[in-house]
């Protein structure tokens, strides 16, 4: 860490000396780093009461569920947070800090709000809060918007290859034989897409999209009473809208991503690993994609980004993920571009560094590591409430690995129908998010968890032998991932 980046946590170190008993020790630095401007500060306010303990509860909870039906997880999971967040903790808080706009969350029982220092400092005492992070950034208040454009998805025929191009990035994890022999394409199965949006009317994505049933598109209503207003493919929690649409060049990623999921090659290029996989688009902070994608029944969710300095925040988004893989959505993200600008351990960050979700890494057609991919290990030592995974071994990460690019075709725009010229960690985690579709289409009801574990035990393992900081368990390898998520839903 700089110098720079060092001197706001330590001033807000400092300033624990102004915050009167324990009650200190409940606030983080980077909060109190924020205290000194003169302003509101945005904070999550954990509270006490958790579904799992930290840092052993992920693991016993999946030795303790292990025979039980993804299914079955997802409805008690849910409604065992729900109810922690019932539990009259959060009103506690809400009736110490006032009238003031506050974001509940379920998903870990914690709100979001921005507070004064002096309110901080009163929270903190509080029995019912567990520790007060640096907060998600607030959801903007939902508002009417419109869709851009409606596509009622056609009835579906039978999927078929014909003749259709199979990019070699496809081939090179096994994805057609899955086709193929198993005549598994992705049906049934629904992937969230956590990006800055996605160009839904690409002739490539326009079949796959996911429609939420219960609502009827730019009436302006919430037609299912979710709080959301014409939610039809998503939401934008950024932005407090239903328009989920791409329309800049950067939202552009989000078009190339979701082509490498579920693009069913009507333009002539199929580059999709799961072309009828259905396709949910979300914008905005993890915590209400992770709730929004649970509630409406979403199966995986891709997440190629990265954060980094969220310091103990870390340990908010590892309860929240953990949470999340428990009710049974496999959460998969890309391992990041940082190897040439920072030092490991913190090339791996935010969502991929978290042990339950699956870190894609890369390799290139000759089975190297390109000079731009992060590199693992990562730790969690130094992380509150957790203090597990110490260097120098620290957490193996990536997972698996598979192709970032360049040189394989991605879903074009403005007019292009594909582009062969990007590259980036970002492509290959949905590759494997389009495996672990596949998976779980053949197995539905697989715990989330046990898809990361058999994508790790069937991937293909490269020099060095192991899982290695490099390329974790190996390249992603389809027909061997499915094969045995078939053999493990028979036992």
């Amino acid at each position: 860490m700089t110098i720079k980046r060092l001197f706001p946590v330590l001033m807000g170190c400092l300033s624990l000396a102004g915050v009167a008993g324990a009650s200190s020790d409940k606030i983080d630095p980077l909060v109190f780093a924020r205290f000194g401007r003169g302003n509101e500060v945005s904070v999550t306010i954990l509270c006490r009461s958790q579904l799992l303990d930290t840092p052993g509860g992920f693991a016993r909870f999946c030795a303790e569920n292990a025979a039980r039906k993804r299914s079955e997880l997802r409805t008690d999971v849910v409604g065992r947070l729900k109810a922690l967040a019932a539990n009259g903790e959060q009103e506690a808080v809400l009736k110490s800090i006032g009238d003031v706009a506050v974001d509940r969350h379920w998903i870990v029982n914690a709100l979001t709000a921005e507070l004064s220092p002096r309110t901080i400092e009163k929270i903190a005492a509080l029995d019912e809060v567990k520790y007060i992070y640096a907060g998600f950034s607030p959801v903007t208040a939902p508002g009417a918007g419109r869709i851009s454009e409606v596509i009622r998805p056609p009835k579906r025929e039978p999927f078929r290859i014909g003749d259709r191009t199979v990019p070699w990035n496809l081939k090179g994890i096994g994805v057609p034989r899955v086709w193929e022999k198993k005549d598994n394409f992705g049906d049934g199965i629904v992937v969230a897409m956590l990006e800055h949006g996605v160009d839904y009317t690409h002739p490539d994505l326009r079949n796959n999209l996911w429609v939420n049933a219960g609502e009827k598109p730019n009436n302006g209503k919430d037609d299912d009473g979710n709080g959301l207003i014409d939610d039809y493919y998503g939401y934008n929690f950024r932005t407090g809208s239903c328009e989920v649409r791409a329309t800049t060049a950067q939202q552009h990623h989000g078009t190339m991503t979701a082509g490498i999921v579920a693009g069913d090659g009507t333009g002539g290029t199929i580059t999709g690993v799961a072309p009828r996989a259905r396709l949910m688009l979300l914008s905005g902070s993890g915590v209400y994609a992770f709730q929004y994608a649970l509630e409406q029944g979403a199966d995986v969710l891709n997440m190629s980004f990265s954060i980094p300095y969220l310091g103990n925040g870390r340990g908010l988004w590892r309860l929240m993920a953990e949470h999340t893989v428990c009710a049974g959505l496999v959460l998969v993200s890309g391992c990041g571009n940082f190897q040439q600008k920072a030092e490991i351990p913190v090339q791996i960050r935010i969502p991929e560094g978290i042990p339950c979700i699956i870190g894609a890494g890369g390799v290139d057609q000759e089975m190297k590591v390109p000079s731009f991919c992060s590199l693992g290990p990562v730790e969690w030592a130094s992380v509150k409430f957790y203090g597990d995974y110490p260097l120098p071994e620290g957490l193996v990460k990536p997972d698996v690995c598979a192709f970032p690019g360049a040189g394989y075709p991605l879903l074009g725009d403005a007019g292009e129908d594909y582009i062969n010229n990007r590259r980036g960690n970002s492509f290959s985690s949905p590759h494997v998010v389009g495996v672990a579709a596949l998976m779980l289409s053949a197995a539905p009801e697989l715990p989330a968890w046990r898809i990361r574990e058999l994508l790790e035990e069937t991937a293909n393992d490269l020099p060095p032998r192991g899982k290695d900081p490099r390329t974790g368990a190996g390249l992603v390898d389809a027909w061997a991932a499915v094969s045995a998520a078939e053999a493990a839903a028979h036992r």
